[in-house]
């Protein structure tokens, strides 16, 4: 389970230091006994910081011959894959490539690969037996393949090898900006073929990487491929279960906290760093490996991953619509609602029709959220919930999304001010205090410049709202904008406890919170919300100025009926939340409705 003493290193990603330092090691090598059990060539993708590189510095390991590694020398702790003898230990020449040091430039990858396999032919001591290097990096490979095969038949006996590609989608996921990706993909697609043609010289080649494309495009000349980052028997090769995380929770307690620690919790951990779902079948969460190391090593909680694991492209693509923002940009939220997903496979074929001189920020803005779901999934901005929907998997990923997608808009310095209204104003939602949370999203609204704000309040209202709402993890279990109706679009819809709420945003002088509610109730948003509740509400909100200037409450029916009568932000809110239960709800003591199959939840 969770080895060697608590001295960690988050920034150590090599299985062997990692053994003969005698640092923190969370013991999966029985799992990846499974994992190589399963075929010749394995595919396993993952976001990146999510354990990858060290799944395959394990794997090499296991290949090297050295058992001391895992028997326990030195004072090192038994590893499960010695003790439950189902590795036969067969030593192999291991050829390893990292692509995430790739440049992915179209006129310099073909150079680059070239240099990558000759720098392998030195870490190989293959000098002697590799001394051309091709200007084709496929042909360079097949020479290297070649005289390993050789070199392995004369020392071990076997003519075969193993390969280890680690972040094998690098060069194109540092090229998604640029029309020049198909160029990118084919060459890396030749690359990869030779795997196909030298397969009576590799014994297994194991492929890591964050996305997974579809076979017709960049896998046609390697198709064996079996791509196991679904597979619920293997969900936890990397990342740690909450099991693993009781464990490695009792060792903290069982040592003395550095000087300088603040209080770390259990509940912290798995607020902030747990919730991931790699398949559609997975019930059990994994917490990111990198956060939690990275936690104990600081002795806080923080935004590690956020800092070192995400995607930079994402991060501009889902800027595109706000930043800059100008007057008659389209006023939907760029991140994906919850939804149903069903191909989790990424495509990138509709970027080879894009004309070379395309700007970067013209190809990002053509990606549609047909295409951008999958990529926020695959990357780890989203993640599976049992029902099969995507959302934030945790409060750090949360707060990330809200800092790519509202920073832009505040002013210098006032993002966690930001932060701090989110949390506020959602703490209010929940307990139904509406001027509370009305004046938190008011002053929420005014940390957005007046040039950003003017011409798009419908923008702004949304995107702070539902990122408010994205943060609470957990305590706001459902959320969809743009919610289709009987006779449109809900502005927002969001469930918690018993309750559910429809907002309408008006704005201009022609608009009021009287014809928000009316729209509400005549076009029957209500009536097609995916929760049952004891109380329905609709909330009809005007804004001027960069603010909050009124507002209407109505209770309602499950049908869509008001009952009782509105308050307004004129009215005194009721002290309780119980009077508003009586007031606008069918019974105030009934226990909470259970929420109906396909409900989407919010973890």
């Amino acid at each position: 389970m969770v080895e060697s003493p608590l001295r960690t290193d988050p920034t150590d990603s090599d299985f062997r230091s990692l053994r003969e330092d005698n640092l923190l090691y969370v013991d999966k090598t029985a799992r990846i006994v499974d994992f190589l059990a399963a075929g010749k060539y394995l595919l396993f993708t993952r976001p990146r910081r999510f354990g990858k590189s060290l799944l395959l510095s394990t794997i090499e390991a296991m290949y090297s011959g050295d058992l001391a590694l895992f028997r326990g020398e030195g004072g090192r702790p038994e590893l499960a894959v010695y003790r439950e003898g189902r590795w036969d230990w067969p030593e192999r020449i291991v050829l390893r490539l990292d692509m995430l040091a790739l440049e992915a430039w179209e006129d310099r990858l073909a150079p680059a690969l070239n240099e990558m396999v000759a720098t392998a032919a030195v870490t190989l001591d293959m000098e002697g037996l590799y001394r051309h290097t091709p200007r084709d990096p496929a042909r360079s490979l097949i020479n290297l393949i070649h005289a390993l095969g050789r070199q392995s038949a004369t020392v071990l006996g076997t003519a075969k090898i193993v390969i280890l590609v680690d972040e094998y989608d690098a060069p194109i996921l540092n090229h998604m900006h640029r029309p020049q990706g198909a160029v990118v993909r084919q060459e890396l697609a030749d690359f990869y073929g030779v795997f196909k043609s030298l397969g009576h010289r590799i014994e297994r080649l194991v492929l890591t990487g964050v996305t997974r494309f579809v076979k017709a495009g960049l896998w046609s000349r390697l198709n064996q491929v079996r791509d196991l980052s679904e597979s619920l028997r293997l969900h936890d090769l990397t990342g740690f279960t909450d099991t693993e995380l009781d464990v490695l929770w009792d060792r903290v307690q069982d040592h003395e906290p550095p000087a300088g620690w603040s209080d770390l919790s259990r509940e912290a951990w798995r607020e902030w760093y747990s919730g991931y779902r790699f398949a559609p079948s997975a019930t059990e969460p994994l917490y990111n490996p990198l956060a939690i190391m990275y936690s104990l090593d600081e002795g806080t909680i923080g935004e590690y991953w956020s800092q070192t694991g995400h995607l930079g492209v994402v991060e501009r693509r889902l800027q595109v619509p706000w930043h800059p923002m100008e007057p008659g940009d389209r006023d939907t939220l760029s991140l994906p609602r919850p939804a149903a997903v069903p191909d989790y496979n990424l495509r990138l074929d509709w970027l080879d029709n894009l004309e070379s001189g395309t700007s970067p920020e013209a190809v990002l803005a053509q990606w549609q959220p047909g295409q951008l779901v999958p990529l926020l999934y695959q990357t780890g901005y989203l993640t599976l919930t049992p029902d099969g929907r995507l959302v934030p998997p945790n409060r750090e990923v949360a707060t990330c999304l809200s800092r790519i997608l509202l920073e832009p808009w505040m002013a210098p310095g006032t993002f966690p001010r930001a932060l701090e209204c989110q949390a506020r104003m959602v703490a209010a939602l929940q307990a139904l205090d509406l001027p509370v949370m009305m004046t938190q999203f008011n002053a929420l609204l005014h940390l957005i410049p007046h040039q950003r704000f003017r011409g798009a309040e419908a923008v702004a209202c949304h995107l702070a709202l539902e990122l408010a709402v994205l943060l609470s993890r957990g305590r706001i279990r459902y959320l969809e904008g743009e919610k289709s109706g009987g006779r449109g679009d809900a502005d927002t819809v969001i469930g918690w406890d018993d309750i559910v709420m429809v907002l309408g945003f008006k704005s201009g002088i022609h608009e009021t919170v009287m014809s928000g509610q009316t729209q509400i109730r005549d076009r029957g948003y209500l009536q097609s919300v995916p929760q049952e509740a004891r109380l329905y509400l609709g909330l009809a909100v005007h804004t001027a100025g960069r603010q909050v200037d009124a507002w209407l409450c109505q209770g309602y029916s499950p049908r869509g009926t008001p009952r009782g009568t509105p308050l307004t932000h004129r009215d005194a809110w009721p002290s309780h939340k119980a009077e508003l239960y009586r007031r606008w709800a069918v019974a105030s003591e009934a226990p909470p409705a259970t929420p109906r199959p396909g409900e989407t939840r919010i973890y």
